[in-house]
């Protein structure tokens, strides 16, 4: 299914998907600022982070990447794709990120220009090689968790009262709560540039951001028409058991967590073993989940239900790289210290809250935007510098 937009033909389920995926990723890094800690323990707040944990996180950058391995597949079959062209767009997603990640230390777009030249170097590889790659790489998580220990990190807190003390050390010290707007930046240009081997052994591993490139690579290339042969009922039936299967993985190491103290991002109590099965559980959940996601809206991209919401998140899609970005304004400037202060201050709820009305504003802006021009302002930029040429701007 294609969409018209401007003088380019688009496939309506990627945009639909990318717009989605813009969600989950607001919603996952508005945590980053306090709502993460144990020490909200109220049910509301548990229920939002145990929500966000089971459903979002993880899975949605591993969406996102497998759209950025799609993409690229698309546009190595643009007449218009050199590879000088290709390294230059990466050049300037590279810049975009550093800039973006002066901000916020949660920036993917350089992990995503670093990533991207290898995908250069490995795109023209036989496809059974490149899956074999793909799930070598996949395995880099739980191998290297298992090999190459935890980060050191100081999580969990002993106990509730422990973990509240760290918030309020950190509304009272943190740069973040407490610095001036140079004072962020100074502080986050310590972790630039990325690295993207330096988390080899976590779930958000770069070598795992790669491995999805590749299976997004792969799905276009193989037998993307596949997918629209489906019928409803298969492709009904399909997302449904990829939930099942996701959501019952997620509950077993939801109960691992709880019963040996196994934690896929932060120090874990168990033993190295029960941390590999631990890693494999969760591996293979997310993996379920954002399968699922991605045959949902599949589904919903073949029916009729929603529309108008639908054709909102498509435009949303559409401007992915400016909601990003455009994310990170508004987020910083409502939790960082030069702003309204609220970092370390708000919980699991407050922050879910936050991130959907964000969302739902962002949906009613890119829809208006699209309505008198052809792209979004850094869509419009990127291409620009990519083509080395003046784009036409307005419909």
């Amino acid at each position: 299914m294609t969409a018209e937009v401007g003088d380019v033909n688009r496939i309506a389920f990627l945009d639909v998907l990318r717009g989605v995926a813009l969600f989950g990723i607001l919603l996952v890094n508005v945590f980053s600022f306090g709502a993460d800690y144990p020490a909200w323990s109220g049910m509301i707040d548990q229920l939002a982070w145990q929500a966000k944990h089971v459903l979002f996180e993880t899975k949605f950058w591993m969406l996102y990447s497998l759209l950025f391995g799609m993409g690229f597949f698309l546009q190595t079959q643009s007449p218009e794709y050199t590879t000088v062209r290709s390294l230059r767009r990466l050049s300037v997603l590279m810049l975009l990120g550093y800039l973006h990640g002066l901000l916020f230390e949660g920036d993917i777009l350089m992990l995503y220009a670093e990533l991207g030249v290898l995908l250069l170097l490995l795109y023209r590889l036989p496809t059974n090689w490149l899956l074999s790659l793909g799930l070598v790489l996949a395995l880099s998580f739980p191998l290297g968790h298992l090999l190459g220990g935890d980060r050191g990190d100081e999580w969990p807190a002993e106990n509730a009262m422990e973990a509240a003390s760290w918030l309020e050390e950190d509304r009272d010290y943190s740069p973040l709560a407490v610095g001036s707007f140079t004072e962020v930046l100074a502080y986050h240009s310590t972790f630039l540039p990325e690295r993207f081997w330096a988390d080899w052994q976590y779930p958000d591993s770069g070598f795992l951001v790669l491995a999805c490139f590749l299976l997004g690579f792969c799905l276009m290339r193989s037998d993307w028409g596949a997918l629209a042969r489906l019928t409803r009922a298969q492709s009904t039936f399909t997302a449904l058991g990829l939930w099942v299967l996701g959501l019952s993985l997620m509950a077993i190491e939801r109960y691992w967590s709880g019963a040996v103290g196994y934690m896929p991002f932060a120090l874990s109590d168990a033993t190295p073993r029960q941390v590999l099965g631990g890693d494999l559980v969760y591996l293979v959940a997310t993996l379920s989940l954002t399968g699922a996601w991605f045959c949902s809206v599949w589904c919903w991209v073949q029916g009729r239900w929603l529309v108008g919401m639908r054709n909102l998140i498509a435009s949303a899609g559409q401007m992915s790289l400016t909601g990003y970005l455009s994310q990170t304004v508004i987020f910083t400037t409502v939790f960082y210290g030069y702003g309204l202060g609220a970092a370390f201050v708000w919980g699991p709820a407050q922050v879910v809250a936050f991130a959907v009305v964000v969302y739902f504003l962002q949906l009613l802006l890119c829809h208006s935007w699209l309505q008198r021009f052809r792209r979004g302002p850094l869509e419009w930029l990127w291409r620009c510098l990519t083509y080395w040429r003046w784009e036409p701007m307005r419909r």
